[in-house]
């Protein structure tokens, strides 16, 4: 006779099973895309342990695949493209076990050679989010960021441009925290300032490239209140106008990421070690553009290759118990930072 245990046992190990028979499809697929991609993060994944690594290369997939089909297409097409996708994912994040034969394809022929590759993508994308519990609004956050950038318009002021970095990079923060593990019920807020802090740098780091392509993230009141034109970003030259918004820029990014410096001690030790080598990754980016804010209009600074295998074999080997910051001058202006937008 079979015991409350036993019949306990039996539903689990068919939901281990369906989810390795689908991770099993999906993953040779994300991890080429990801292997095209040649993130940064990549070397970031694998120290974590197979099946969450698996389950993050999906998730990094998801975000490429998103952020790519905005690319090299008119607005209106885009649009169009992420709505497509935007209800094929919403419906296999609410039915993770639909059939591909019940979902519209169509819109797939137009944008991918293989569209069963993104039918195998969605699928194990529902199968993640089912398994580690991640809320299904992280994921669609993502779409919606996306969406903001073909339909780009100036941010009135911070509060604006911080739900941009909360669509576009604290989703994705938040989503891998569950997959790596956290203390306590709920995902620390601070995950929240991590995003923000990232996609801050982002911005700060991509100043020209995207002043070259007609947009600009810095909030509109701060411009004016620092009396600084856009145009002056595609003539290469700080003034001193300009270098005064970029330290408030940059004041206020180390804000965040001193409060997104606590996750640390708040993920799992798995986790820890991915967090701390792309916290300090970033973090060290971030410190590159401050140091040399006055080239930031002229070109793209990034690391180097071998700052980066620095960093990748300190947390691989010897991972640090702490996450080292830069000593703040005590006279260091504190920056006005909105409220956390949710």
């Amino acid at each position: 006779m079979a015991t409350n245990r036993d019949k306990q046992i039996g539903p689990v190990c068919d939901e281990d099973a369906a989810y390795r028979a689908i991770i099993a499809e999906s993953y040779p697929v994300c991890h080429e895309m990801c292997r095209r991609a040649r993130s940064s993060f990549l070397p970031a994944i694998r120290l974590l342990g197979r099946e969450q690594a698996q389950a993050m290369e999906i998730i990094y997939a998801y975000c490429r695949f998103t952020d790519d089909l905005a690319d090299e297409v008119p607005a209106a097409q885009a649009r169009c493209y992420l709505q497509a996708w935007k209800s094929m994912i919403d419906r296999q994040l609410r039915f993770s076990s639909l059939p591909a034969r019940n979902l519209d394809l169509s819109f797939l022929s137009e944008i991918v050679t293989a569209p069963k590759d993104v039918v195998v993508l969605a699928s194990g994308v529902a199968a993640v989010v089912e398994r580690y519990g991640i809320p299904p609004k992280y994921i669609l956050d993502v779409i919606e960021g996306v969406q903001q950038d073909i339909d780009f318009r100036p941010f009135k002021n911070f509060a604006e441009l911080e739900q941009y970095c909360a669509r576009v990079a604290s989703a994705v923060g938040v989503a891998c925290l569950y997959i790596w593990g956290f203390k306590g019920r709920e995902v620390p807020s601070q995950a929240h300032d991590c995003g923000v802090a990232f996609q801050l740098t982002n911005i700060l780091r991509d100043l020209r490239e995207d002043a070259e392509r007609g947009r600009v993230y810095i909030p509109c009141d701060e411009l004016k209140s620092f009396g600084c034109e856009k145009e002056d970003i595609l003539k290469g030259v700080v003034t001193p106008a300009w270098s005064d918004l970029l330290n408030f820029q940059f004041e206020r990014t180390e804000r965040f990421y001193r409060s997104a410096s606590s996750v640390f001690d708040l993920v799992s030790d798995q986790g820890r070690k991915v967090f701390g080598l792309m916290f300090s990754t970033y973090y060290a980016l971030f410190q590159k553009l401050r140091r040399n804010k006055d080239q930031i209009f002229r070109q793209k600074l990034k690391l180097s290759r071998w700052r980066k295998i620095w960093l990748l074999a300190r947390w691989a080997i010897v991972p640090p118990r702490s996450l080292h910051l830069v000593e703040r001058p005590a006279n260091l202006r504190s920056p006005v930072v909105s409220p956390s937008a949710g």
